[in-house]
């Protein structure tokens, strides 16, 4: 920060009640009155240098003890101080804080070299061009001390000078900046880093006024010299720097004084903000997108910048993490939950934004994996709001029912935020869970989410039983492809299952009255141990043809059939098949008996 230091003479203003004196033997013989403060001063050192006292005085006429209001003066009665001071010759020093008071009065007293020569308002300009234009936070301080006096520092050329050093500074690149700045971000030290930052400019400038800082904004992107992303940054630094933080749940106390704040100058902040975001895809994150919306929930905005933030989080929602989404509601003072109607809205917005421009995707395009890459995303953040004890059943359900069937390749994550859900809901009634485990495709989970699902008590029966049946499904298509392609082209010349499924074969009318009768007349002799085995072992096939597909048991049959015919060929067909009709004809035969 630069000086100057003007007069030589010490300080002798004292102060009486609300009159501003000067120590002097000479009485004084000018009265001048600025709002409530009055100054007894003298005409010799004010008049010479002041061109406006000059002609009030000479107005009003000659008069022992003059008097002269002075209350519209720019910067009031501190910057009026300075110019008296200056006429008095008393030290006074100037700096980017004080100097656009001190100017704009000196201009409204009219100090200039046709009153005087060296007069105030030259030494001021001289000031202005060599020190504090040359300056970087020089340059900042004066332009944000303008605010007072807009008007005056407009018309005077103060606020368009200082806007036009900023971005002249901006534009110079990062290896030749050799001036001090703030830079006081985590993972940046001067003393480690030689190069400067890109972004070495956006923290300083965060310090303006909204209006002043837009102007610089406006300035720079009409430069076309600005990368978006470093104008995304700016706006990044400034809302973090001036808007309240409503990303954070914070207890009922702390949240209740952010009503206490100028709510409806944190709007403007905000609206001006949104308004200034670059068109560019990328130039600011959708984590900052984010938060901003949520701010205009909070704070009231237009619907035209709620509308507006929540096009662009659709449009970059493919960027999202699952902190990103971690958003607290605002809908009461007294009880906090994820704002999972907020991540519901940019959601919609993302789908029918993509669908327009991606009407038949397919599987290896861009927003595949963009959807995919969402789904994922949404369900891992069902997965922390289902441990919100004030997160509605409904609200769950509809975020979860919002994605379409492309976006979930598999229900595992899904699952996991149902489980997790129904644990810490342990009040759902019945029909409530029957509706969130609706939104779950069993087909689509893992062997080994399914093996947790069928052991879950918490699911309901309904649930388990379709856990159940496309595990088991799964289950006999794996067996099916595991088989030899001669097996599956035998399976397509096998008999029907119902056929298959019969407890006895099939035998002619005369062998099965004779076995019904026999069974009816008397028992079946001892059988051979051999025997016993061979039908303890059809039983037992009879039993598993019960669980087995169609095509598995009449392969079976085929087979063994296949294997007969093969064993007996080297025998004589009509010889086998007398030996068989006797021995069953005599099996029977004994039976009657």
């Amino acid at each position: 920060m630069k000086f100057m230091k003007l007069g030589t003479r010490p300080d002798t203003f004292y102060t009486e009640e609300a009159t501003r004196t000067v120590s002097s033997d000479v009485p004084s013989d000018l009265v001048i009155r600025i709002n409530n403060i009055t100054y007894l001063l003298h005409k010799f050192p004010l008049l010479p240098k002041c061109g406006l006292l000059q002609r009030l005085l000479t107005d009003s006429g000659d008069s022992d003890n003059d008097s002269v209001e002075l209350h519209d003066i720019p910067g009031g009665e501190d910057a009026f101080e300075l110019c008296a001071k200056f006429c008095y010759g008393i030290t006074i020093n100037l700096s980017a804080h004080n100097f656009v008071r001190a100017f704009c009065a000196a201009k409204f007293l009219r100090m200039t070299e046709s009153v005087e020569k060296g007069n105030f308002v030259l030494k001021l300009e001289a000031f202005f061009n060599s020190c504090i234009l040359e300056g970087w936070k020089d340059s900042i301080v004066a332009l944000q001390s303008t605010g007072k006096m807009i008007e005056w520092s407009e018309n005077l050329g103060i606020t368009r000078r200082c806007i036009d050093s900023i971005v002249e500074k901006i534009l110079i690149p990062p290896a030749k900046v050799n001036w001090s700045f703030t830079y006081s971000r985590p993972g940046y030290n001067k003393k480690r880093h030689q190069s400067v930052p890109r972004d070495w400019w956006t923290e300083d400038i965060s310090d303006l006024d909204i209006d002043l800082f837009r102007f610089i904004v406006t300035a720079l992107r009409s430069t076309n010299m600005v990368q978006p992303q470093l104008i995304g940054e700016a706006l990044h630094v400034y809302a973090c720097r001036w808007l309240p933080d409503t990303t954070k749940i914070r207890p009922p106390e702390s949240s209740a004084s952010l009503t206490n704040q100028p709510v409806e100058k944190n709007r403007r902040v905000l609206e001006t903000i949104v308004s200034m975001i670059p068109a560019d895809r990328g130039s600011v994150s959708v984590n900052f997108l984010l938060r901003l919306l949520s701010t205009a929930s909070f704070l009231g905005a237009s619907p035209v910048t709620k509308t507006e933030l929540i096009r662009r989080c659709g449009l970059q929602l493919d960027e999202v993490t699952v902190d990103d989404l971690l958003i607290p509601s605002h809908l009461s003072s007294d009880q906090y939950c994820y704002d999972i109607d907020l991540i519901s809205v940019v959601l919609e917005s993302f789908l029918v934004l993509w669908r327009i421009q991606y009407p038949a995707p397919s599987q290896d395009s861009q927003f595949m994996r963009s959807i995919r890459k969402v789904g994922k995303v949404i369900d891992c953040y069902l997965q922390v709001a289902a441990k919100d004890a004030n997160m509605p059943v409904m609200k769950f359900i509809s975020l979860a029912e919002a994605l379409p069937d492309i976006a979930r390749p598999k229900h595992d994550d899904l699952y996991k935020a149902i489980n997790i859900y129904l644990k810490e809901h342990p009040d759902l009634n019945k029909a409530e869970k029957k509706r969130l485990c609706r939104i779950l495709d069993c087909q689509k989970l893992s062997p080994e989410v399914c093996a947790h699902a069928v052991k879950n008590e918490r699911l309901p029966l309904r649930t388990v039983v379709q856990v159940l049946f496309f595990d088991q499904e799964r289950g006999f298509k794996a067996t099916s492809q595991k088989l030899p392609p001669r097996e599956l082209f035998s399976r397509a010349q096998e008999t029907p299952f119902s056929e298959t499924v019969q407890s006895k074969p099939k035998l002619p009318p005369d062998d099965r009255a004779n076995r019904q009768e026999g069974t009816r007349r008397a028992p079946s002799p001892a059988i051979p141990e051999r025997d016993q085995h061979k039908k303890l072992h059809l039983k037992s096939e009879r039993n598993i043809v019960i669980s087995r597909e169609p095509g598995e048991v009449e392969s079976e049959k085929v087979r063994e059939t296949r294997e007969e015919g093969i064993s007996g060929s080297k025998m004589n067909p009509r010889k086998t098949m007398q030996g068989k009709s006797s021995s069953d004809h005599g099996h029977y035969k004994g039976r009657d008996r």
